[in-house]
């Protein structure tokens, strides 16, 4: 988003996945074959075959915009997706997740009095199995676990200080009881208990990540980790509908919600020495993986805006490709050194020495893109569908978020000294690469205007212009890889119903009182010559 360039409105997608004819699918070539009509001895009529089936209502992905990184990033990125065998998109997405909870809460964002947002985001990386999502979230998990690791000898340091704290806290105790007693004994008040008395709270060894952990133990180390975590999730659909499984009425889901804004946060359920435990700054990045299937599910649950505060990333899957070994090993110790340098930035003190954010200010030519923003969501208010509406409407504070952690990822990549303001050019690459989180948000809602059947019956259109198949048996097709989900046998009636309203397929004939088999003919107009 520039000043000068205003992006288009979301529009709602088409209820029917098939209106449109498809261009490149005719009932004469199909993917550049020609396709003859067989006799197959059946004297049946086959219906118009609706060629559009073989698509789907999901746009394109818009191109990734390479201006979001200064060249040595994105020479980083470019090649760790090489490695990867996957998309560009996933890399950035999980690089720039990754850094905005290394960085945490000992650095804010504010364009003005009033208003303050720390940097953690939350990003759902979308695709199908085999698409890369995992492989492309491997790097940071290492680096963030390699990071962890390098901070613990300092916490056995401050164990063994905790130790010596803590027996001397004892001794003063028994001393003060025993001063409590010759009170008692004289009849005198008895004195308070001296504040250097009190045993000091163990140190938590220190966390960046968390995989799989409950709700309540991921209270405990946000309690223990005032910084803040990621939360890292190969598959995020599990993740969701995990919360609330075990009763709570609602307080998983309102935990994670409140871990957006980054409050403060007591839990009343979770004990510690007999006393809630209080989190000071519940903040939490949090990036996974998600399947194309499971957009539906994510988007459908409670209206509460759990799934408008991610930034879907849903580019077209890249061809599998052996990893480049060359350099490698630099590659890993580049986004270490990335992930070591943000984690080193301390906490600014208040006037009682306590730690708290350090407040980074925005640019003034930088608020100019803010207030375009902020304009272009109140004039589309009324334009907009409801979940477009939500998600683009956390977009002045996801716009925040994304300024402050490339402007510090920036600097973590380089030698300079600490940026002491967000400026106009981060501010500039955060609002394009919104422009472009947009589209992808588009392309994840489009998703939405098939049902599953459509969506499965299109997945087998396609895979027979692939292969031309004559016959296809239900139970071999099942088996078969990306189309378990046919097990189901509602649901596996339903998808061949739009096969064959489609006139794509039909069930074969059997003999006069016969049971119906799972063997389906493929209209032949479909099939190749060969």
């Amino acid at each position: 988003m520039r000043l000068d360039k205003r992006s288009a409105f979301f529009q709602p997608p088409s209820t029917n996945g098939r209106q449109r004819l498809a261009a490149e699918i005719t009932p004469i070539r199909l993917n550049g074959q020609k396709r003859v009509h067989q006799d197959d001895g059946d004297n049946r009529p086959w219906p118009d075959l609706d060629l559009d089936l073989a698509k789907d209502d999901r746009k394109s992905p818009p191109p990734f915009d390479e201006a979001v990184f200064s060249p040595a990033l994105l020479e980083w990125a470019s090649r760790t997706a090489e490695d990867c065998s996957a998309p560009i998109d996933f890399v950035s997405g999980a690089l720039i997740g990754g850094a905005s909870a290394a960085l945490g809460n000992v650095r804010r964002v504010s364009p003005w009095p009033g208003w303050v947002e720390h940097p953690f985001l939350w990003v759902a990386l979308v695709g199908l199995p085999s698409s890369g999502k995992t492989p492309a979230l491997a790097p940071f998990k290492a680096a963030l676990i390699a990071v962890e690791r390098e901070a613990m000898p300092d916490h056995a340091a401050a164990l063994r200080r905790w130790a010596a704290q803590r027996e001397e806290a004892a001794l003063r105790s028994e001393a003060w009881k025993k001063e409590v007693k010759a009170a008692v004994d004289r009849r005198l008040a008895a004195p308070d208990k001296p504040k250097d008395a009190e045993a000091p709270d163990e140190p938590a060894p220190p966390r960046i990540i968390i995989v799989d952990a409950t709700t309540e133990e991921a209270v405990n180390l946000l309690s223990q980790n005032p910084r803040g975590l990621t939360l890292l999730r190969s598959e995020l659909s599990g993740w969701i509908g995990q919360l609330d499984r075990y009763g709570g009425a609602g307080a998983d889901r309102a935990f994670y919600l409140e871990a957006w804004d980054g409050g403060p946060h007591t839990n009343d359920r979770v004990k510690h020495n007999g006393k809630p435990v209080r989190v000071r700054y519940n903040s939490l990045a949090i990036i996974g993986g998600l399947q194309p299937d499971k957009l539906r599910s994510v988007f459908s649950g409670p209206d509460d805006g759990l799934a408008e505060r991610f930034a879907y990333i849903w580019p077209n899957a890249v061809p599998p490709q052996r990893p480049n070994s060359d350099g490698a090993r630099s590659r890993e110790a580049f986004l270490i050194r990335i992930f070591r340098r943000l984690r080193s930035l301390d906490w600014a003190r208040d006037g009682d020495g306590e730690p708290i954010p350090k407040i980074i200010r925005v640019d003034a030519a930088g608020l100019n893109i803010l207030d375009v923003m902020r304009n272009e969501i109140a004039s589309a208010e009324q334009r907009e569908p409801g979940i477009m509406a939500c998600w683009r409407g956390k977009n002045p504070g996801r716009l925040l978020r994304l300024a402050i952690t490339l402007e510090f990822l920036e600097w973590a990549a380089g030698d300079g000294p600490e940026p002491e303001a967000v400026s106009l050019a981060s501010m500039q690459r955060a609002a394009d690469y919104i422009d472009y989180l947009d589209a992808m948000m588009r392309r994840a809602l489009g998703e939405l205007a098939l049902l599953p059947e459509q969506k499965l019956a299109a997945r087998v259109a396609r895979m027979i212009i692939a292969e031309c198949p004559a016959t296809l048996n239900e139970r071999s097709l099942y088996q078969g890889e990306g189309f378990r989900d046919l097990r189901d046998k509602e649901f596996r009636e339903k998808v061949f119903a739009e096969l064959e309203g489609a006139g794509w397929a039909r069930r074969q004939k059997v003999p006069t009182g016969g049971r119906p088999r799972g063997d389906w003919e493929i209209n032949p107009q479909l099939l190749v010559e060969r």
